[in-house]
């Protein structure tokens, strides 16, 4: 299975088989990252853009050179979406990171860098670039032992370690989903948060057996029912996890209606992975769940 692991550095100094430039259209060096990799990978790498791209790479593809001086064996290129100039289809940065994971295994690398993919110059904001690239490499299904999210700044670096912890919340409410498309309706949900408000919490309950509940907290990390839940987890690993831990309860098929409202709830969940809240301190849930902790976005309560 590919970890994901986030990496405060520099890109240009990551001992993976291979590096992802965030390149430009014209695939001849530029600002930021680009010309981070080209300064530190020396002329070759231009050449190697020259003969390969003479036609540039278009946004949302990539391709790769070789790494030159760098530690790295090949530089994979990718174009991502320029948000500052209207380019935003979220759909178009997740193809980076797809395409550059395809590319990467092409030439057989088993480890690779990424920067975070339009986030800087590009003006991506920074939550839902970070979102969105984990959420694209999981779905990727990499062909590749390890993916590295480099950030050199402290403050991005600690953002996307964040993120990988609090996307174990999300993935058991994926898990959940499936579970409801599976025809077992009864399985409930109640998110919120300790009442410390540090840690996100989860309250996983059989409707037909009270007593049957799984609890998790994101105090316990990837720790979830027995088993290991983290960003690379499928829904339908989370799935298999739950079943074992609730082995009495059905695919009855009885509860459309809650199935609905809770896959609704996590598609205004999913994108920015804005955590959802029903109970915490302090908190009134008369007007609805919240999306996203502060927020002040509220989803509809639940059906009875």
């Amino acid at each position: 299975m590919t970890t994901l692991v986030a990496v405060h550095g520099d890109i240009t100094a990551q001992t993976t088989d291979a590096v992802v430039n965030a390149a430009n259209n014209a695939m001849r060096g530029g600002g930021g990252v680009d010309g981070a990799i080209h300064r530190a990978g020396g002329p070759e790498i231009l050449r190697d853009c020259i003969a390969r791209f003479p036609d540039g790479l278009g946004t949302g593809d990539a391709g790769w050179t070789t790494a030159g001086a760098l530690p790295a064996r090949w530089v994979v290129h990718t174009v991502g979406p320029n948000f500052g100039a209207g380019q935003r289809d979220r759909g178009l940065l997740e193809s980076c990171y797809r395409r550059s994971l395809a590319v990467a295994a092409e030439v057989g690398a088993r480890s690779v860098s990424f920067p975070l993919i339009s986030a800087g110059i590009y003006a991506w904001p920074r939550r839902a670039a970070i979102t969105t690239a984990i959420d694209a490499i999981a779905a990727a299904h990499p062909a590749v032992d390890e993916v590295r999210l480099v950030a050199h700044d402290e403050s991005a670096h600690h953002e996307i370690a964040s993120a990988l912890l609090m996307t174990t919340s999300v993935r058991i409410l994926q898990g959940v989903r499936e579970l409801h498309r599976r025809g077992f309706h009864r399985l409930r949900v109640s998110p919120g948060l300790a009442p410390s408000g540090m840690y996100h919490r989860i309250v996983l309950t059989d409707a037909a057996d009270p007593d049957a509940t799984i609890h998790y907290t994101s105090g316990a990390e990837t720790e979830f029912a027995g088993g290991t839940v983290d960003a690379m987890s499928t829904p339908g690993d989370v799935a298999e996890l739950i079943l074992r831990a609730l082995p009495r309860l059905a695919a009855t098929h009885d509860a459309t209606e809650y199935a609905a409202w809770f896959a609704g709830l996590l598609a205004a969940v999913e994108p920015e992975h804005a955590l959802p809240v029903s109970f915490a301190d302090y908190f009134d849930d008369s007007a609805g769940w919240e999306i996203g902790w502060g927020s002040g976005l509220r989803y509809p309560a639940p059906p009875d």
